[in-house]
């Protein structure tokens, strides 16, 4: 499955950003798609040989700065480069003779809205890339310009007295500031995208973290005292020899039965991890994956699984919430618990899973193993979609 490292700077967003990304690609020909329709055929053939090579240069540079402003999908990275390295003068003249070319079809009564969308396109695609301070100076002046042009051609030419004043100028300024204001926000949702993957990365590893840190301190908290305790008396003991060798094979006696108590000690603190009740267990995995992000539903009654069966369905949840933390970006899991007639089932399954199954590794080959030692199997399936599953049974004979 998919790793995501926290602090790798690599995020990758689920479908709501790649298609964020993909339907920002589209929109430069889809603004520049009803002039077309005006360029091939309503206009002469003079206007048509000057206004042709500028629609498709901007639809091109609107689809390169775009794919600047979010790169390639989505790999969660800022812009690689500004607008002014990434085209210079190419995209100051581009988008002077966008202006231009507006200018010209102002006047048109019926597809003036569609050639105002040419400038608004450029402009758009320039201003993703740039702070939010020079984002808005750079929208001002192109509205204006545009408002302004639009106008002033209307009024020189006079060839459509019906057109009322204003016009023009509302026209064009109304839609740069559209097509650049719709732009911006599909940019804001990707980026807020974004944050939330990294958010949810970042909450699923400190709750991973958060249980480890918390058997430690248990550990600890039993042995630390015993310890230092056995530490004293061998520095003791060491002290004793040749001097009272019988207080320094009391010392050594007690250090035994210390020792022996602390490993004791360790044995029932592992154990008592390691046989968690399933129920137990259950409340854990749905704190750890809400937390995390991912809505949880648990299916059954855990207390209808035999006690002796218990510790390993355990194991399977513990080790099935692990890897949907660290290998898929899952949204959604779902545990069915099943027990009637000799035969238990406990099934995981989550959505987000790669298409290519991770290395199975260690943790589920123990799985594995625990299971056969009580007569039942583990069932690992990917499914198309994205859904993989993780299932313990145990009552039968794994299928062929």
């Amino acid at each position: 499955m998919i790793t995501s490292p926290v602090g790798s700077g690599t995020v990758e967003p689920g479908r709501l950003g790649r298609l964020t990304c993909w339907t920002l690609l589209a929109l430069g020909p889809l603004w520049l798609l009803l002039a077309a329709n005006d360029l091939v055929f309503n206009l002469s053939a003079g206007r048509r040989l000057l206004a042709a090579p500028v629609l498709v240069a901007v639809a091109v540079q609107h689809t390169r700065l775009v794919r600047r402003a979010v790169p390639r999908g989505l790999a969660g990275q800022g812009p690689r480069r500004g607008p002014a390295t990434a085209g210079g003068w190419w995209n100051v003249l581009l988008l002077a003779g966008a202006i231009a070319l507006w200018g010209d079809m102002a006047d048109r009564p019926y597809t003036a809205i569609d050639w105002a969308m040419v400038p608004g396109a450029m402009a758009a695609a320039l201003a993703l890339s740039l702070p939010t301070r020079a984002r808005r100076r750079l929208l001002a002046m192109v509205a204006v310009g545009c408002a302004v042009l639009g106008e002033a051609v209307a009024q020189w030419r006079q060839d459509h007295p019906d057109l009322l004043p204003g016009v023009p100028a509302a026209t064009g300024a109304a839609m740069v500031l559209f097509v650049a204001g719709v732009e911006l926000v599909l940019v804001r949702l990707w980026r807020a995208v974004l944050e939330a993957e990294r958010v949810r990365e970042t909450t699923a590893t400190l709750a991973v973290a958060e249980e480890r840190l918390r058997f430690a301190a248990d550990l600890h908290d039993l042995q630390g005292h015993r310890l230092q305790v056995i530490t004293l008396k061998g520095e003791l003991a060491e002290r004793l020899i040749g001097r009272s060798d019988q207080e320094a094979r009391a010392q050594l006696r007690e250090i035994t039965d210390l020792a022996r108590a602390a490993l004791e000690e360790s044995r029932a603190v592992v154990h008592g991890y390691r046989r968690a009740s399933l129920s137990t267990e259950l409340a854990n995995a749905a704190g750890i994956l809400e937390a995390a992000g991912i809505r949880t539903a648990i299916d059954g009654d855990a207390a209808r699984i035999p006690h002796q069966l218990q510790p390993a369905f355990a194991a399977l949840v513990r080790e099935g919430v692990t890897n949907i933390l660290r290998h898929s970006r899952a949204n959604h899991c779902r545990i069915t618990i099943t027990a009637s007639q000799g035969r238990a089932l406990v099934l995981l399954r989550n959505d987000g899973a790669p298409s290519r199954p991770a290395d199975p590794g260690s943790g589920l080959a123990g799985l594995q193993e625990r299971f056969h030692a009580i007569g039942g199997y583990v069932r690992i399936a990917t499914h198309p979609g994205g859904h993989f599953e993780l299932a313990g049974h145990t009552g039968r004979e794994a299928p062929a």
